[in-house]
Formats: C-alpha cells, structure tokens, sequence
C-alpha cells in the first residue's frame, strides 16, 4: 500500500482512469459488462443499482440480483462441460480438484467496462477465474484444491470487492476524485489469458447509466414537518392543561393552608 502517491514498479502498461461519481462510498459507473466477450445486453442502469462502489473491505464481486442472475447463466453456459452442484453458485458449496489440476480453461473471463474520463470513451478491467474462484481449505480434502465462487447476490447495488481489486494496481485518488486502474506486476493469469486492463472504447450516454436515487421535494419535506409538528402540539397541549391545571391547585392549596394559619394565630 502507497499512500499520498504511485509507485510506477508495482504496474504495467497505462493507468486507466474513473471518475468518482460520489466521494463517500468510491462510486462508479459501470457500462458494460461481458463473459467471454459476450455482452449481457442488459440496460446499463441495471449494472448501478442503487450504485456501483469500488471497496477493498469486501471479499466479493457483487451484483445486483438482475445481474448476478444473467452473469452466472452466462458462466454456467461457458463451463459446461462440468457440473456443479447448485449450492456452489450460492456460494455455500466448495468445488475441489485434484491438487494442481483446476480446470481454469472451462471458466470465462469477465469484462468490466467502466467510464472514462473523456467524453464518450470507456475502458475495460478483465477478470480471469483465478480471481472469482477463491481457494479455500477444506479439511475433509486438504490433499485437494478447494474453491469457492466469490460473486455474490447484492441487494445495495455492485461492489468490486478485493477479489476483482486482487489482479490489478488500484489508484484512490480523491484529489482528482478518480479512480486508476492498471495490470498488477503481479498480475493474475495462466497459459493463455491474462488479466488486463485495455482502452479506449466509444461508449455513447455513459451519463445515462447512473442510478439517480429519487429525491424528495424540497415543499414535501416542510409539508411533512408542518404536519409532525402540529402532532406533536396536539400530543403535547393536554399535557400542558394538566401541569396548569396542577399548579392551580397547589396554589389554592397554599392558600388555604395559610389562612387556616392565620385563624390560628387570632385564636
């Protein structure tokens, strides 16, 4: 980890930059997405909903449930010449294979197109199997290669957890409220693929692709709080009645005492 700059050795090839949509959650806009160069033709807002966020702190790739849907259809047709327990695309089942024997060919690779900084130009991050098929160590087989399949269903929108983040030199910078991405120099790959990050490509109305969360209307908001306070008014006027009322009557209880005194003292 560098922090307050770029260590150029620990990439290669050009960084590639996104703007950062909102600050507070590393936001991003995500294009296109595709599994062994086959787009998922879906609408581009479905890849942001509510938001797309960059975030080493989670494991996973997360999709949204539209998403995760077409993705692992796509991927269970490019590695179907072998079945796989349906619990394992839940991720609550391991696959294992003989140590050293993982069939990384039969998985797809996964492209991220996300926006660019000029106008109409995007650029790509490719995932290889490596990164979403996480080795975990299964006691019951420690002889074998254990994975687990790290995409994951999202219900608040898609997170580039550590698993994509893991191949590539990732650049937070806030200044320029970016985010760069280039090849790790200790990038993922295996005999005939490679994790890469390429560009440009056209890509038309990128801004569309964004998910703008509903904003409540500025006289919605005093309607709401005219009403709550006129509520709490009414909530509150019997109990002003009753502290009144109460002190009238300790006062008129005062009173009477102190005249029962004073006839006491002329008697």
């Amino acid at each position: 980890m560098i922090i307050g700059g770029i260590d150029h050795s620990l990439y290669t090839g050009s960084l590639w930059y996104t703007p950062i949509r909102r600050e507070w959650y590393y936001e991003v806009i995500i294009v296109r997405v595709e599994i062994n160069g086959q787009d998922l033709k879906m609408d581009c807002k479905e890849y942001n909903y509510d938001k797309s966020i960059v975030d080493s702190g989670t494991t996973n790739l997360r999709l949204p449930k539209k998403v995760f849907e077409a993705a692992v259809k796509s991927i269970k047709a490019a590695s179907s010449t072998e079945k796989f327990p349906d619990g394992f695309w839940l991720g609550e089942q391991l696959v294992c294979w003989q140590a050293g024997t993982t069939p990384w060919n039969i998985f797809p690779v996964i492209s991220l197109y996300l926006m660019g900084e000029v106008t109409n130009q995007s650029f790509r991050i490719t995932i290889l199997p490596q990164q979403y098929l996480r080795p975990v160590e299964d006691v019951a087989t420690s002889q074998d290669d254990c994975y687990k399949f790290a995409i994951s269903q999202s219900s608040t929108g898609t997170v580039m957890g550590a698993v994509i983040m893991e191949g590539f030199y990732v650049v937070f910078d806030r200044a320029r409220k970016r985010i760069g991405f280039a090849v790790s120099a200790c990038h993922v790959h295996d005999e005939f693929r490679t994790a890469a990050v390429e560009g440009p490509f056209v890509t038309l109305d990128m801004e569309d692709c964004g998910y703008n969360i509903p904003q409540t209307d500025e006289s919605t908001l005093m309607t709401i709080a005219y009403v709550m306070a006129a509520i709490c008014a009414l909530f509150m006027l019997p109990l002003c009645l009753m502290v009144c009322q109460w002190r009238c009557l300790r006062c008129l209880r005062q009173q009477h005492d102190d005249f029962a005194d004073d006839i006491s003292l002329l008697k």
